[in-house]
């Protein structure tokens, strides 16, 4: 290996590590957050648990090494596994999991689109000088890529239909008061908007409930 080769190696390991870091840090405020939990406490609090599992389950859909999201909350690689395999059970069971894991992951997918962090690499590149030799491999990386893809497809269908739950949550709570809306719209005139607003303050504080 050459000396640019050996310094290309280490810039590259280098990103993946910071890019780690970043992630990792921003998901778990997240999932703090939503979750209403300290992601690192060991208890088997509901919250706390679901965090953990989303936490897991996002970063290793992200490419991330197993024992890398372990070490961040305090668990083994073996431990991110089953969160893993326990992820689609749970959403599929569990209404108020699925909407946070969807938050969760829509929130975080905003954080990286916003502080331009790249996926994970899936496939390394090895045996390149003997790829014929180093088919076995690839067929197993492609199917790992595979599910990993189909995963994520499902991921997003989830993220969609919470997506679809907020709106009409939203659209119900326009709807509601849509009438009292329109009236403020047409009879508010221009410039007079401070004043309308005083008035109707007054008046909602001087109703008794």
């Amino acid at each position: 290996m050459t000396n640019q080769e050996k310094k290309n190696k280490t810039t590259k390991n280098k990103h993946i590590g910071t890019t780690f870091v970043s992630e990792s840090i921003y998901l778990l405020e997240i999932c703090e957050e939503i979750f209403q939990c300290n992601l690192k406490e060991r208890n088997r609090q509901k919250n706390n648990v679901n965090a953990r599992i989303a936490f897991g389950t996002i970063l290793r859909s992200r490419g991330h090494c197993l024992n890398d999201i372990g070490k961040c909350i305090n668990r083994d690689h073996a431990t991110i596994l089953h969160y893993n395999k326990i992820s689609e059970n749970y959403r599929n069971t569990d209404e108020e999991f699925k909407l946070k894991f969807q938050l969760t992951k829509y929130k975080f997918k905003e954080k990286c689109a916003e502080i331009n962090i790249e996926q994970a690499s899936i496939i390394e590149n090895k045996h390149k000088d003997n790829y014929h030799l180093a088919l076995p491999y690839y067929n197993k990386i492609l199917i790992d890529h595979i599910n990993l893809l189909n995963n994520q497809k499902k991921e997003l269908s989830l993220e969609l239909e919470a997506l679809k739950v907020y709106k009409n949550i939203s659209t119900t709570s326009v709807s509601r008061v849509q009438n009292i809306i329109d009236i403020v719209k047409q009879r508010t005139r221009m410039g007079k908007e401070k004043e309308v607003e005083n008035k109707l303050n007054i008046f909602y504080n001087s109703m008794q409930y």
